[in-house]
C-alpha cells in the first residue's frame, strides 16, 4: 500500500499531461515560434551532423558566423540524457517536460514529508501552470525541462539537511545534473537564489539546535554533489562561459555610442538596464498571480475577440475599440499572465501568517525579492542588482524569477496544510485562522469592487492614442466628444475583465477558506480535503493555461480554411520556413557549382528521413527541399543579405543560407557592434536606393556598404517574389590579399576607421598584433587566395603570392578556438576590420587551412565521461542501499 499513492502519482501525472496536449502526435505539432527559430538558425550543423555524425561547434548560417554552443548542441558524452528519457515515461518533449514539472514537485514534496495525497495536489498546480504553459507554447522547451527539475533539486537540498545525508546528496546530484543538462543558464541563476537562501535558513536552524557537525555534513556534501552534478555538463559549462566573454553579456572596449542610440544606450559590461527591464512588469501586474487578467492577460490578444465584455461598451465605440489589445500592463509585449492558483495563494499567504516551519523565512525573503526584482521601474534594488551582483545583468527579461514563486506557492501551502492535519489546531488558533482567512478575502473584496488599486485600466500607450487623437481631432466637438466615449467605453470593457477574473478568484478562495476552517475545527479528513483540492485546483489551473494553450480553430485568411491556432501539421516540422522565388533563384544560380549536387542531396535527404525528429511525415517532397538547400550551405561560403529591418531578427534566410542575420539571444559583441554603427546604416542606404526605382542607384549603394562587402555578401534579398540583386562585382569574396595595413591604438577608431577603408586593398589592424603583421614589400597583381574545401569547422585555401602578405578572410574573428595553418604548420592569426581574421602568408604556393578546435570543448567532453559514470555509480549505489535497507526493515518487521 506504499506504493500506491505514488503509482497514482505517476499516473495523474501522465494522463493530466497527455490530456492537456492531446493533439499531440503524428499529425499534428505545436506551433512554437522560437522552435522554428531554432531549426533555421542551427539547419548547417544540424544537416553537417546528419551526414558525418559529428558536431559541427561553429554555425556560419548566422551573423557572418559564431559558435554553436547556444544554439543546438548535442553531447553523447553526457549519459544522464538516457536518465531524463526514462524519467519523463518516453513521452513527446512537450508532454514530457509537463509530466516532469508535476513530478519533480512530487518528489520536493516528499522530501518535505507531506502527505503523498497531497503532495499530489500541489504538483498538478506547479505543473499545470500558466508559466510552464505559456513558454512551452512559445517553444522555450529548454526552460520548462530546467524548471521540472528546479522542485527536486529544492528537495533533494532539504532531505540533506534534514538527516538523509547520502541519499539526499544523490539525489541532488543526479536532478541537478538533468538540469544543467536542459542548458537554461537563467534558469540555473534563479534557482541558486532558492538554494542558497533555504539553504542558509537551514543551516542556522541546526545551528540554532546545535547541531552544528551536521550542518557542516549536509554542507559539505551538497558541495561534493554539486560538483558531481557538473561533471556531465561541463563541455557546454566551460564553452558557454568561454563564449559569454565575447557576447553581448561580456564587456566591450568601444566607449562610443552608436549612432542614432542615446547617451544612457552607451557600451556597457553586460545588457542594459531598459534592454534587462523591457519585459518586467509595473507594481499593479502582480496580482496576475491571483487574478489573471489583472491586466488582460495576452497582448497579442484584441479587446474585439472578447464578445462579452464588448458589450458593455457603447455601440459607436465597439469598432474603434477594436484598435485596442485586451492587455493593458507596461510590458513590452505579454504572451499571459504568471497565475499560481487562487486557492495555493491563499493557502501561501495563511502559511506565512501562521506557520512555525523555518522554512518560512528563506520563503518570504524570497517572495519579497522577486515582487521588487521583477517590477520595470530602475529602481534602488533593481539598480544595485544590475549594477553590484555577479551575472545579473548578463540576463533578459529579470520577472522570471517568478519562476521561484511558482515553486514556493504552492509547496509551502500544501506544507502548512499537511501540519494542520497531522498535529491538529489548538482551540487558541482557529480564531486567527478564522480571521487570517477572512482578512484575505475581505482584501479581494475590496480589489474586486475597485479595480484601479491595481493600477490605471490603460496601458501608457493606449493613453498616448486617446491623446494623440484628441490632439489631432481637437477642433472637431463631434470628434472629440466620440474619442472620449471611446475612452470610457474602454474602461468599462477593461473593468469587466477584471471584474469578472476577480470574482472567479474570490469564489476559488472562499472554496479554499472553507477548506481551511473545517479542517481548523476537525470537521474534515484529509482524504475529503486532498479530492476536494484536487478537483479544485485542477479546475482552475487547467481553465486559466488552457486560455494560452488550446484546441481553438480561426479561419486562415490566406487558404480560407479552419485550422487550430496553436497546432500545425507535423508536416510543417521538416521544413518550417518555406522557400519564396527569390531562395529558389539562389540555390538554382548556385547549385551547379557544388559538384555531385544531386547525389548528395540523396544521400542528405535519406540521413534526415531517418531521424526521430521527423517520424510520422509523409510529404517527403519538403524532405528534398531541405536536403537540396542544406546541401547548398553545407558546399558553398557566400552570403545572403536580407534588406530590411527585420534581418537581426529573423531565422527564415539562415535556415537557406549563409546570412548576414539571424535570431540569437547572445551574437557576439563584436558583430553587434558592427550592426549597430555600419550594417544598420548600410541597409538603410541599400533600401533608400531601392526607393528610387533604379537598379544602378542600388549598385552604386552597394558599392559603398563596406562592411556588407568585407563580409563577401553575394547576394541582396529585398522581396520573396522577386529576384535577388547580385552583389558579387562588390563583394570581396571569401579571402584576398591587402597592400596596406594601419595600425590603430584603441577600439575606438578601429571602428570608426571602417568608415573610411577600401578593404578591397587595405586593412585596419589592433596594435596588439603589430608583432606578428606587416605589409607587403611589393605588390603582386597576380596574388590570389581560392576558397578550395569548405566544411563547418575547417575551411581550406589555396593560396599564390611572389611575396610574403596579410591576407583578410570574410570569416568572423573568434579567439578562442580557430587555428590557422599554412602547409600544416600552426601561424600566428590577427584580427582586421574590427570583426575579420587575418593571417601572413608566405611568398609561394600554399595550403591554408582553418580549423575550429575549442580546447574548452575537448576538455569537457573528457570531463562530461568521468562525470557521467562516477554520477551514475554514485547514484546506483546509494539508491542500491536505501532499498536494501528497506527491505532488511520489512522482514525484520516480520520478523
Amino acid at each position: 500500500m506504499k506504493m500506491l499513492p505514488h503509482i497514482v502519482a505517476v499516473i495523474v501525472f501522465l494522463v493530466i499531461a497527455s490530456t492537456f496536449f492531446s493533439l499531440l502526435g503524428d499529425e499534428y505539432s505545436l506551433k512554437q515560434h522560437d522552435i522554428q527559430n531554432v531549426m533555421g538558425m542551427s539547419k548547417e550543423f544540424t544537416d553537417y551532423r546528419y551526414l558525418t555524425g559529428e558536431e559541427g561547434l561553429w554555425s556560419n548560417n548566422m551573423f557572418g558566423g559564431m559558435p554553436a554552443y547556444q544554439t543546438s548542441m548535442e553531447y553523447p558524452s553526457n549519459l544522464l540524457k538516457p536518465v531524463d528519457r526514462i524519467l519523463k515515461l518516453f513521452t513527446s518533449p512537450t508532454v514530457g517536460a509537463i509530466y516532469m514539472c508535476m513530478f519533480g514537485f512530487y518528489i520536493l514534496m516528499l522530501c518535505l514529508r507531506v502527505n503523498p495525497w497531497l503532495a499530489i495536489v500541489a504538483a498538478v498546480s506547479f505543473g499545470l501552470s500558466s508559466f510552464n504553459i505559456i513558454y512551452l507554447g512559445a517553444g522555450h522547451t529548454s526552460k520548462v525541462n530546467a524548471i521540472g527539475y528546479m522542485a527536486p533539486i529544492l528537495g533533494a537540498l532539504i532531505l540533506t539537511y534534514r538527516g538523509r545525508v547520502l541519499l539526499g546528496s544523490a539525489l541532488f546530484a543526479l536532478f541537478l545534473g538533468l538540469h544543467l543538462m536542459s542548458n537554461h543558464l537563467q534558469m540555473t541563476y534563479y534557482l541558486l537564489f532558492l538554494l542558497g537562501a533555504v539553504g542558509l535558513a537551514e543551516m542556522i536552524r541546526l545551528i540554532v539546535q546545535k547541531q552544528l557537525k551536521s550542518a557542516l555534513i549536509g554542507t559539505g556534501a551538497l558541495f561534493l554533489a554539486g560538483a558531481l552534478g557538473l561533471m556531465p555538463n561541463m563541455a557546454g559549462i566551460l564553452t558557454t562561459y568561454e563564449y559569454s566573454k565575447y557576447t553581448t553579456r561580456g564587456a566591450t572596449e568601444l566607449t562610443l555610442v552608436a549612432p542614432g542610440r542615446a547617451e544612457d544606450q552607451a557600451p556597457t559590461n553586460g545588457l542594459r538596464p531598459d534592454y534587462i527591464l523591457e519585459y518586467n512588469m509595473a507594481p499593479g501586474e502582480l496580482w496576475a498571480i491571483m487574478i489573471p487578467n489583472a491586466k488582460g492577460g495576452s497582448s497579442s490578444v484584441s479587446i474585439a475577440e472578447n464578445k462579452e465584455a464588448m458589450q458593455k461598451a457603447p455601440r459607436t465605440a465597439r469598432e474603434n475599440l477594436a484598435m485596442f489589445p485586451q492587455y493593458w500592463g507596461e510590458q513590452g509585449s505579454s504572451s499571459g499572465a504568471f497565475y499560481f492558483g487562487a486557492a495555493m495563494l491563499f493557502l501561501f499567504a495563511m502559511a506565512l501568517m501562521f506557520s512555525k516551519d523555518s522554512l518560512k523565512w528563506p520563503f518570504l525573503f524570497l517572495s519579497v525579492l522577486v515582487i521588487f526584482l521583477s517590477m520595470k521601474e530602475l529602481h534602488g534594488l533593481n539598480q544595485f542588482f544590475i549594477e553590484k551582483v555577479p551575472m545579473y545583468n548578463k540576463f533578459r527579461d529579470s520577472k522570471m524569477i517568478h519562476i521561484l514563486l511558482q515553486i514556493i506557492v504552492p509547496a509551502f501551502g500544501m506544507m502548512y496544510v499537511d501540519s494542520l492535519l497531522k498535529n491538529g489546531v489548538a482551540t487558541s488558533m482557529r480564531k486567527w485562522i478564522w480571521g487570517g482567512a477572512g482578512l484575505l478575502v475581505f482584501i479581494m473584496v475590496m480589489v474586486m469592487a475597485k479595480p484601479t488599486i491595481t493600477g490605471p485600466l490603460m496601458s501608457p500607450y493606449d493613453i498616448d492614442s486617446i491623446d494623440n487623437l484628441l490632439t489631432q481631432y481637437k477642433s472637431d466637438p463631434n470628434s472629440v466628444k466620440a474619442i472620449n466615449e471611446l475612452e470610457s467605453g474602454l474602461i468599462d470593457v477593461r473593468t469587466y475583465i477584471f471584474e469578472k477574473d476577480a470574482k472567479r478568484s474570490l469564489m476559488i478562495m472562499l472554496i479554499a477558506a472553507g477548506l481551511l476552517v473545517a479542517i481548523s475545527f476537525n470537521k474534515l479528513k484529509w482524504y475529503f480535503f486532498a479530492g476536494a483540492m484536487m478537483v479544485v485546483v485542477t479546475v482552475d489551473m487547467w481553465s486559466v493555461s488552457s486560455r494560452y494553450m488550446n484546441e481553438e480553430k480561426r479561419k486562415n485568411p490566406r487558404t480560407e480554411k479552419m485550422e487550430y491556432k496553436y497546432y500545425s501539421k507535423s508536416e510543417d516540422r521538416v521544413l518550417p520556413f518555406t522557400p519564396d522565388r527569390c531562395d529558389d533563384f539562389i540555390l538554382q544560380a548556385e547549385k551547379g557549382s557544388v559538384k555531385d549536387f544531386e547525389s548528395k542531396v540523396i544521400a542528405l535527404q535519406e540521413k534526415i528521413e531517418e531521424s526521430p525528429v521527423f517520424v510520422g511525415v509523409k510529404d517527403k517532397s519538403k524532405f528534398k527541399f531541405s536536403a537540396e538547400y542544406g546541401v547548398l550551405m553545407l558546399n558553398t561560403d557566400f552570403r545572403v543579405l536580407l534588406a530590411n529591418r527585420g534581418t537581426f531578427s529573423e531565422a527564415n534566410v539562415p535556415y537557406f543560407h549563409k546570412s548576414l542575420g539571424g535570431y540569437h539571444a547572445a551574437k557576439l559583441k563584436r558583430y553587434q557592434e558592427l550592426i549597430d554603427f555600419y550594417l544598420m546604416q548600410e541597409i538603410t542606404t541599400i533600401t533608400d536606393a531601392f526607393g528610387t526605382g533604379n537598379i544602378e542607384s542600388v549598385d552604386s549603394a552597394l558599392a559603398t556598404c563596406n562592411a556588407i562587402n568585407m563580409l563577401n555578401t553575394k547576394y541582396v534579398k529585398y522581396s520573396g517574389e522577386a529576384p535577388p540583386i547580385d552583389n558579387s562585382m562588390n563583394a570581396l569574396g571569401n579571402a584576398w590579399f591587402v597592400q596596406n595595413i594601419k595600425m590603430i591604438p584603441s577600439a575606438d577608431e578601429e571602428m570608426t576607421s571602417i568608415a573610411d577603408l577600401n578593404p578591397a586593398i587595405s586593412a585596419v589592424v589592433h596594435q596588439e598584433f603589430s608583432g606578428i603583421v606587416k605589409e607587403p614589400t611589393q605588390v603582386d597583381s597576380t596574388a590570389f587566395i581560392t576558397l578550395t574545401e569548405y566544411a563547418s569547422k575547417i575551411l581550406t585555401y589555396s593560396s599564390h603570392s611572389s611575396t610574403e602578405a596579410p591576407a583578410i578572410f570574410s570569416e568572423i574573428y573568434y579567439p578562442a578556438g580557430w587555428v590557422c595553418r599554412i602547409d600544416g604548420n600552426e601561424v600566428p592569426t590577427f584580427r582586421a576590420n574590427y570583426v575579420l581574421r587575418g593571417v601572413m602568408i608566405p611568398a609561394g604556393d600554399h595550403t591554408v587551412e582553418w580549423s575550429f578546435e575549442p580546447k574548452t570543448y575537448s576538455q569537457g567532453i573528457m570531463i562530461n565521461w568521468v562525470g557521467s559514470f562516477s554520477l551514475l555509480f554514485f547514484v546506483i549505489a546509494v539508491l542500491g542501499l536505501n532499498v536494501k535497507q528497506g527491505l532488511n526493515e520489512v522482514v525484520n518487521t516480520k520478523a
